[in-house]
């Protein structure tokens, strides 16, 4: 008798036998699928965040008041910012320019909104805290 380390049932194969695959689960299920990792996409960045396209029914129906306020004798910073959502806001920049912003989303960093041009309208932008003089929406 063959001393057989595997049990007594195991038979090594002789040659004769037809090619088996053995098979996993109930009959006719076969090998288990393939692992395959998950597809994770690209590293995130770090820059600014990316507030994405507006949501829809964000965008201010009409053009914003026609007048520019008064400057602030000083320069507040974006600390309450996040009170102008949804309103007319006209902001003073540290590169000296200054326009109307229809404030839709405020991050840590940044701002998002709508930017109003004369000639073009109302366009979507972000805005860098940092790059914020003041702001007034206090009134409108």
């Amino acid at each position: 008798m063959y001393n057989n380390p595997y049990g007594e049932d195991f038979r090594p194969p002789s040659g004769n036998e037809p090619n088996f695959e053995p098979s996993f689960g109930p009959p006719g299920f076969g090998p288990p699928p393939s692992f395959r990792p998950p597809n994770f996409g690209p590293p995130p960045s770090f820059g600014p965040p990316n507030f994405g396209p507006p949501p829809a029914g964000q965008m201010p129906l009409g053009p914003p008041p026609s007048f520019v306020p008064s400057t602030p004798p000083w320069g507040i910073g974006t600390s309450g910012i996040q009170s102008c959502l949804f309103r007319n806001t006209y902001i003073w920049m540290f590169n000296g320019s200054s326009f109307w912003f229809f404030l839709t989303a405020v991050g840590r960093e940044s701002i998002a909104g709508f930017r109003w041009s004369s000639r073009r309208g109302w366009r979507f932008q972000t805005i860098a805290r940092r790059e914020i003089r003041s702001y007034d929406c206090s009134r409108w």
